[in-house]
């Protein structure tokens, strides 16, 4: 049974249409990549996953439910860190996000804290780039959702960083979850990858099982993604 089904999602700003008649369904247990050029529509995808898009047109549900106030509480978005003070620990953060979150799982947390390297004590303001983003995929991992929706995690951070955040996703998937991934990083995510997703021009060029396609056709994600948008694949 599909966790999620977009049917016929339209939406648009002014007189710019962003996506266009859009349908897909996506499976619990699934790592989905979902990949575009800049401007495709990749973010209006996962801010209409999350529900915090307005005035869309179409139907979205997630568990069922028809997206809106009700599915926020299953659906965890990558953590945004920089309205918190400069000066807040990441001890201080932590607590936050386990008060707000009633999903949210302290052992969980510290796990990840350990694996991920990063003191509890550590001021935000002190942060790498790298380590920034390391404790925005903790605080939203640690929440126990159905859904995840990541929206580039991995842009422009060093190599070190990048692999530690793909190491961990794997390691804390839940596999009766679902998770989203936007990314430009496409080689460092394929072997965690089952499903691609394609926008062109607002619209969905391709939805493949990417283990089918490279076992049959022996080519990466990179490949797929090439030959998708230059409108090569039959």
């Amino acid at each position: 049974m599909s966790l999620v089904e977009v049917k016929n999602v339209s939406y648009g700003k002014g007189r710019k249409q962003i996506v266009n008649d859009v349908n897909f369904q996506l499976e619990p247990g699934k790592i989905v990549a979902l990949l575009g050029e800049n401007g495709s529509g990749k973010t209006t995808i996962i801010r209409l996953l999350a529900g915090l898009a307005l005035r869309w047109q179409g139907t979205i549900t997630i568990a069922q439910e028809k997206v809106g106030t009700k599915t926020k509480a299953f659906v965890a978005l990558l953590a945004d860190i920089n309205d918190f003070p400069s000066d807040f620990s990441i001890e201080q953060v932590v607590a936050f996000y386990e008060t707000m979150y009633a999903d949210f799982d302290l052992g969980k947390a510290r796990q990840l804290l350990t694996f991920m390297e990063l003191g509890e004590e550590e001021q935000l303001k002190n942060l790498s780039r790298g380590n920034r983003e390391k404790l925005a995929l903790l605080l939203t991992l640690s929440r126990k959702a159905q859904v995840y929706l990541l929206d580039e995690p991995l842009s422009g951070i060093d190599l070190l960083s990048r692999e530690k955040i793909i190491q961990s996703l794997v390691r804390w998937f839940d596999e009766e979850s679902l998770l989203v991934i936007t990314t430009h990083q496409l080689s460092e995510i394929e072997n965690i990858v089952d499903q691609v997703l394609i926008l062109k021009d607002g619209t969905i060029a391709l939805h493949a099982d990417f283990e089918s396609v490279r076992e049959e056709e022996g080519i990466g994600l990179e490949e797929l993604y090439r030959q998708t948008m230059l409108g090569e694949r039959r």
